[in-house]
């Protein structure tokens, strides 16, 4: 595997703070915090998290990986993601389909 944990939760967590609008000071958004439980993704949330780690690191949810208790973390969304080939690297922008 070519990325690293951090690397790809960084990017979840970016991600995670502009769709929230969570400030860069909120100490309570970790990379271990329920993001549903906690109110920082709601179920619109969640769809564009979805369509994000499509986008940015092509991961496909299946059935399988939406039912993944992991999915409610940050860390736990970037260690589904490196499983399934996320390298933390950008793809390339010039296409998202």
């Amino acid at each position: 595997m070519n990325g690293d944990i951090g690397s790809v939760a960084q990017e979840v967590e970016r991600f995670i703070r502009a769709e929230g609008n969570v400030t860069p000071d909120d100490p309570g958004l970790t990379w271990s915090v329920d993001l549903l439980e906690a109110g920082y993704l709601d179920s619109l949330g969640i769809v564009r998290l979805i369509a994000f780690l499509d986008v940015r690191f092509g991961l496909r949810l299946d059935d399988e990986i939406l039912l993944d208790e992991r999915l409610a973390t940050i860390e736990g969304i970037a260690s589904i993601a490196l499983e399934h080939g996320a390298t933390g690297t950008a793809k390339s922008s010039s296409g998202m389909g």
